[in-house]
């Protein structure tokens, strides 16, 4: 039994695919599933029961998996506290950003990090909100800024900032003002994300509340993709303002969506168990001060 085999365990365990966890870890899914059976016969018990859609965790690997999530954090603790050093930062460091939040940011925060940290190896990956999650969850980012998470024992939920969201499209809908409302969205043809994406539930309670039901006609995981598809009069979409790259664009219309207004909240997430090192902990202090002036 090694950590890498417990390692790739809990990432199946949490992500209750060998696929997804495997895409997760960036190593082959057959690696993983070997490592997994090793790690079933050593142990001689069934740690997941399969089916159509994944895997979950037997009774035994139920067990099993807090005991391995254990052993990984007293791993990396002892790792963090025997490379960190108290007046250099060194070694790996991946922050997540949502594409909103990233446009923004990263053409200041990328050479602050550089500067701040020139010892360090520094990684800015982008994703949306979802994905970002279960890569801080399985320790592949060590934090991330995420529109509206969702709260969760595994995660510790810094709010740092809020923002407008705006409803985008071919041409400006109902009366055409640079504002609308909430209940006049009802009709019209919407384009979001997976509803494990921030978006998909903030929109769907607020509607909920007016005792309304929304017309989703697509789901797409891409803002890029799904501004093309609205620019080209395929339908409407719901967007945060933090995207003012795209307000220039003649093709779209913003309108800012009112009664009730839909916000967004910026926050910073960590996993509980995993241990931010001490780079980390500095690169977190830029990534606020730097959001703080921007926002």
């Amino acid at each position: 039994m090694d950590i890498c085999q417990l390692r790739s365990f809990v990432a199946v365990a949490e992500a209750g695919s060998y696929i997804k966890a495997a895409d997760l870890l960036n190593i082959p899914q057959p690696t993983l599933s070997r490592q997994v059976r090793t790690l079933e016969l050593e142990l001689r018990a069934s740690l997941f029961h399969r089916h159509g859609r994944g895997v979950r965790l037997t009774e035994k690997g139920a067990k099993f998996v807090e005991y391995a999530r254990s052993v990984i954090h007293t791993m990396d603790a002892a790792l963090v506290s025997v490379r960190d050093n108290d007046s250099v930062y060194t070694g790996q460091l991946v922050i997540g950003l949502t594409p909103s939040i990233g446009r923004i940011l990263i053409p200041t925060l990328a050479p602050l990090l550089k500067k701040n940290f020139p010892l360090a190896s520094v990684r800015l990956t982008e994703g949306l909100s979802g994905a970002l999650y279960e890569k801080v969850l399985l320790g592949q980012v060590d934090f991330a800024l995420v529109l509206s998470p969702a709260s969760s024992p595994h995660l510790t939920i810094e709010p740092l900032a809020t923002e407008q969201l705006y409803l985008i499209g071919p041409e400006p809908a109902g009366a055409g003002s640079a504002e609308i409302g909430l209940q006049e969205l009802a009709d019209l043809p919407l384009i979001l994300p997976h509803s494990n994406q921030w978006t998909r539930p903030a929109v769907e309670t607020a509607a909920a509340k007016l005792g309304m039901r929304l017309r989703i006609e697509l789901e797409i995981d891409s803002t890029a993709s799904t501004t093309e598809i609205v620019a080209s009069g395929g339908g409407y979409s719901i967007m945060p303002g933090s995207l003012q790259s795209l307000r220039s664009l003649p093709q779209l219309s913003w309108q800012k969506i009112v009664n009730p207004p839909l916000e967004a909240t910026i926050s910073l997430i960590t996993s509980t168990k995993q241990p931010r090192s001490k780079l980390a902990d500095a690169a977190a202090m830029v990534v606020k001060e730097t959001l703080k002036e921007l926002w």
